[in-house]
């Protein structure tokens, strides 16, 4: 973590070792007292000549002293003893030093899980292997440590860690170099810095940002919550390099960082001159800084208070580790540091600003999906082929995940009484199963967890084509639509749940902010961003407003969020899917007018949607009962003793889709080529005329998409003819069911681009030409006033003759206005002048 006090020299051991500076765990700002040494002690002494190579930042005014051991690093000789029965505590501290150093070498030493093979502990395996990977051993490592294995072995080491982090973790640290040197039996300037990384902490030790106080200062915690900040790379200086400008001089000296300041030379001592110093940028040493801003994740806000943010500085291998939108929990140290109201007074506030040193950051993944693969694996090459059972290879897979890879492949590989996959249907049941029936909703909201197959871009064209599955659920209340986008939105890797009315298109694409630290105008995730890479839940989507339904446009096709606001022109990643529900205008969905008519939506917002389902209340006495049944079964003794268990756990459930969406890469085979195309233009043919459009390009990509993940859902490579014919009946299930024409009962797509049928069209046409014939008659006449009722009823006369449907007072009015637009009339009140 890990800016601060630069080492002052190294303290050398019996065994000639010497021993690294501990690193720092505070920001660059907060000083501190120095815990071990003499205050006085010179920040710019030589250091040993065997220490590490590389610069490493401690936050102590002097390192903690080397213990005295034998040549075994286990051995205490009289003197280790009596020091530590003497009392040799840190200043400020009940700790102990050499007890610290004896109880973290022997928890290294004999700390073993269940499954630990061999002679050596767990963690001196961890750290061979650890040396290794490691390619560049002059850089260091960094060694991730359970918290939990520390309380297990040793709850006393656990306590010391937890509430004095900033004095002994710079000894583990210390302690693990010079064991790592024993180990290797290597040169000490061959090895660099050993940082451990602590994590896991035990339930008493995780906080909620709202219940943080100030006696949690100082000490080791854990924060869970959702990434929406990450600032730019800063660099944060470790040692500046001054040249004297005096003409015939140009004497250069280094000066390390030392209690978070570096101090300007005053006097060259090769000329004499006094304040002749400048700094040389290019020749200092400079590490790794970021800021991140994490919120509260949702579910932990109280009701009707606004989420929290906390601070979190990240240093090293740290920075850039997260986006934003990541769920993450961060295991650091809560610091605080003055604030100066005006920069150039040394006077500070009475109020600290307060924030969290990051030791370890670990992705939260209980519950949810992992993310796919990312893009760029396929612009290398090929992806990965199941056969090959790259998800087995213990180089780069742990134990665990291999043992739970395992389960997954012998999960999709099961048979039913006929010799079929029986894996589909299982998957159906598992998901949402407190939900009654809705077996093909369900069905279609799994195609879009498990997705299609990403297609790298190609060199003859740009963009990307998504292999994001949209849906809309619209229909009559109480059908369980929000409870379907609740389950969908736990089990996403990422994602933002928000309801329309509450989203502003800021809301959902970014906002300008001013940054308070620094006080430049930052980026701010919104919605769709936040969610790239998982799905972005939108409920009650016919309330949003015009201005953030416009935005989806883009999102949803260009899977790109386009900004540019107070001179910061960009366009954003949003490559997620859009899982929206919407309720009827009327609140009952009236089955005798179209979808679009039913919802108060954008016409060609419609057409980016891959699924459209009908969810309706249908009054029917038997499925009335069961619903019943089913509902009461949930909360009585009785239904709870005969309640069965979905058939695949919801661990395993989630392992599935993860290991689907990461693994697995279906290609459409030649067979399955050849029915796509046959579907699509049978499905373009459906029309009774030339006119009626049925099917579109979309509809194309649609079936491609959906086919890809219903191969997924077994675990196939190959996408089949039989992948196609279901995915062919999925849509009509869904999506043609909605864009049925309630008039003529046939498909019509132009619902969906233009928000009429086309025997909607073809009637306002007929009147809008009739209109036009009985105005021309009045004008040929010469006399061009008429009233509006006369022209209406020699209207519906000649529509009375033919035997046709009167004209209604919107459609006349409607052709009205047209006429009006184009010239052929002027209305005045009641009458209408023919021109």
């Amino acid at each position: 973590p890990r800016s601060g006090a630069s080492p002052l020299p190294s303290p050398t051991g019996v065994d000639g070792l010497a021993t690294p500076a501990p690193r720092s765990v505070v920001g660059s700002q907060a000083a501190r007292t120095p815990r071990l040494g003499s205050p006085g002690a010179r920040s710019d002494a030589p250091s040993s000549r065997r220490g590490p190579r590389i610069a490493h930042r401690g936050f102590l005014g002097s390192p903690p002293r080397s213990a005295h051991r034998g040549p075994s690093g286990r051995e205490q000789d009289e003197d280790f003893v009596d020091a530590a029965e003497d009392g040799n505590f840190i200043y400020g501290t009940d700790i102990n030093e050499i007890t610290v150093v004896r109880g973290f070498l022997k928890f290294l030493d004999e700390f073993r899980l269940p499954e630990t093979e061999g002679p050596r502990s767990f963690y001196i395996q961890q750290l061979h292997r650890l040396w290794e990977e490691c390619t560049q051993k002059e850089r260091g490592i960094k060694f991730p440590i359970s918290a939990d294995h520390v309380n297990t072995f040793a709850p006393a080491l656990y306590q010391q860690m937890v509430n004095f982090p900033t004095e002994v973790i710079p000894i583990f640290d210390r302690e693990l170099w010079s064991l790592s040197v024993r180990l290797l039996n290597a040169e000490p300037e061959a090895l660099g810095v050993c940082q451990v990384q602590v994590h896991t902490l035990l339930a008493k030790d995780s906080r909620i940002m709202r219940s943080m106080n100030p006696n949690d200062i100082e000490k080791l915690m854990s924060l869970k919550g959702i990434v929406i900040r990450v600032s730019d790379l800063m660099p944060d200086m470790l040692a500046a390099v001054f040249r004297c400008t005096t003409e015939d001089c140009k004497n250069e000296v280094s000066v390390p960082l030392s209690h978070w300041a570096i101090e300007e030379p005053t006097r060259c001592e090769l000329c004499g001159a006094t304040h002749s110093f400048q700094v040389v940028h290019n020749d200092s040493s400079f590490a790794d800084k970021q800021l991140l801003k994490l919120q509260e994740p949702p579910e932990l806000v109280p009701d009707g208070e606004t989420p929290q943010n906390v601070a979190i500085c990240v240093y090293d291998d740290l920075v850039d580790s997260v986006r934003p939108g990541d769920r993450i929990e961060v295991t650091g140290i809560y610091k605080a540091v003055p604030v100066r109201p005006n920069k150039n007074m040394r006077q500070c506030s009475a109020v600290f600003r307060t924030f969290v040193d990051a030791i370890a950051i670990v992705a939260e993944k209980k519950g949810r999906v992992d993310t796919p693969a990312d893009e760029h694996e396929f612009e290398q090459g090929k992806p990965p082929r199941l056969a090959d059972k790259p998800d087995l290879d213990p180089e780069h897979i742990s134990e665990e995940e291999i043992r739970w890879n395992q389960r997954v492949r012998d999960l999709a590989a099961e048979r039913d009484a006929d010799g079929n996959p029986d894996i589909v249907r299982k998957l159906v049941q598992s998901f949402a199963p407190s939900i009654y029936e809705e077996d093909e909703v369900k069905k279609g909201l799994l195609c879009q967890l498990f997705g299609g197959t990403p297609k790298a871009a190609g060199a003859t064209f740009k963009g990307r084509c998504r292999p994001e599955i949209n849906t809309l659920l619209c229909g009559d209340p109480s059908t369980a639509k929000s409870q379907l986008l609740q389950y969908a939105f736990k089990l996403a890797p990422r994602g933002v749940y928000t309801s329309g009315k509450g989203s502003s298109a800021v809301g959902l694409t970014a906002s300008i902010n001013k940054d308070p630290t620094t006080g430049d105008l930052v980026l701010e995730s919104g919605a769709l961003v936040l969610s790239d890479r998982g799905v972005c839940c939108i409920d009650e989507f016919d309330k949003m407003d015009d201005s953030a339904r416009a935005i989806l446009h883009e999102a949803m096709e260009q899977q790109t969020v386009s900004v540019a606001k107070a001179g910061i022109v960009c366009s954003l990643n949003a490559r997620c899917s859009i899982l929206a529900s919407a309720n009827p205008k009327e609140s009952s969905y009236d089955p005798k007018l179209s979808v679009v008519e039913n919802i108060h939506l954008p016409k060609n917002l419609m057409s980016r949607f891959d699924f459209i389902w009908l969810m309706l209340d249908k009054r029917n006495k038997d499925m009335d009962s069961r619903l019943a049944t089913h509902l009461v079964s949930m909360y009585s003794v009785a239904g709870m003793k005969k309640h069965r268990e979905p058939p695949i756990d919801a661990e395993l459930f989630r392992r599935y889709i993860s290991f689907a969406r990461r693994w697995v890469f279906p290609q459409i085979s030649d067979p399955a080529a050849e029915a796509l195309v046959k579907g699509y233009l049978d499905l373009r043919n459906q029309g009774t005329t030339k006119g009626t459009i049925t099917a579109t390009p979309r509809i194309l990509e649609t079936l491609v998409r959906i086919s890809e993940s219903l191969a997924k859902m077994e675990l196939r490579e190959e996408v089949t003819e039989a992948d196609v014919v279901e995915a062919i009946r999925l849509l009509q299930t869904a999506t043609y069911a909605a864009a049925t024409d309630p008039e003529t009962g046939l498909v019509d797509f132009d619902q969906f681009t233009v928000g009429k049928s086309r025997k909607q069209r073809e009637r306002e046409r007929e009147i809008a030409t009739m209109l036009q014939e009985i105005l021309a008659e009045r004008l040929s006449s010469g006399d061009p006033y008429t009233s509006i009722d006369g022209v209406k009823q020699i209207m519906n006369e000649r529509f009375g003759e033919r035997k046709e449907q009167l004209a209604t007072d919107a459609e006349f009015m409607s052709a009205l206005r047209d006429c009006e637009q184009q010239g052929l009339c002027r209305r005045q009140g009641k009458t209408i002048e023919a021109r």
